[in-house]
């Protein structure tokens, strides 16, 4: 089943979109259903909800084509969208483009947790902010991955932004790369065993701030840029056993600063390794 969303480029004078999309599926079957999404306008609310297993949130598809790799795509500033996937094995990849470069751009929530907490594993979302010559300044964006074996990926560009990231349950992997400043990191990755963050800054006076709990996990974190007035600033917070951190932060003419927390939850920190480079 495909439902296909398409409604911009005729509506482009109305600056207030609404639009709601489900797909519901048996959990454990692959349901494949797939949502379509090609619009513009400011000012839009968008939700998506899919329950089940294997469906797909993706790009218009030419010629009735079914292309998997390509992504939706919501262009406009001040845009809300909220999405569920719950179940297994599901796929979102979208984009998100502003009109005007430099205004609060968007609210974004994603979440593989509902209000009956319902969860699933398995599943990819990749979410591109801005691109090159526009960007999405004073947005916000939060990722929830639960239940282990999830991959989440932000690609964003813009200033004063922020991303709020959580996953758990083992051999999660999450990958953030931002080209901006200002903007503010929060990441937790706890329960299970080997999951993976890594997160690059190309940019001024950004702060990531990433929280650990669990055993053999692997956190790589990059910052690079002119530093700001402030320099680059990195928070760790770990809690468990055999975790590799590696750290560098470069690019600034000010004092970049890492600050490195071990067992704050009461569990013991052994065996852990820790590669920090800090260059002006």
């Amino acid at each position: 089943m495909d439902k296909r969303n398409k409604g911009v480029g005729k509506l482009s004078r109305k600056l207030l979109t609404i639009l709601v999309v489900s797909g519901m599926a048996t959990l454990g079957h692959a349901a494949d259903n797939s949502i379509y999404i090609d619009q513009s306008g400011d000012f839009a609310n968008v939700t998506i909800n899919q329950d089940g297993a294997g469906n797909q949130v993706r790009g218009l598809q030419s010629n009735g084509g079914d292309d998997k790799t390509i992504a939706s795509i919501i262009r406009g500033n001040s845009v809300v969208v909220n999405i569920d996937q719950t179940g297994s094995s599901n796929k979102l990849d979208l984009g998100i483009d502003a009109t005007v470069s430099g205004t609060k751009s968007v609210d974004l929530t994603y979440s593989t947790v509902n209000s009956g907490n319902i969860t699933g594993s398995n599943n990819t979302a990749i979410f591109q902010l801005g691109t090159s010559t526009t960007t999405l300044s004073n947005s916000i964006v939060s990722v929830i991955q639960v239940n282990g074996s999830n991959y989440a990926e932000v690609r964003m560009t813009g200033n004063d932004n922020q991303l709020a990231a959580l996953q758990s349950g083992g051999s999660a992997s999450l990958t953030s790369l931002v080209s901006a400043s200002g903007t503010r990191q929060t990441i937790t990755t706890a329960g299970g065993t080997g999951n993976q963050v890594s997160t690059t800054l190309n940019g001024d006076n950004g702060v990531v701030d990433v929280q650990v709990q669990g055993a053999t996990n692997v956190i790589a974190i990059a910052q690079d840029g002119a530093g700001g007035l402030t320099g680059h600033q990195a928070v760790m917070d770990i809690n468990g056993t055999g975790n590799t951190v590696n750290l560098s932060q470069t690019g600034t003419a000010n004092a970049n600063v890492f600050n490195l927390k071990l067992g704050s939850a009461g569990t013991a920190s052994n065996s852990n390794v820790y590669n920090i480079t800090q260059r002006q």
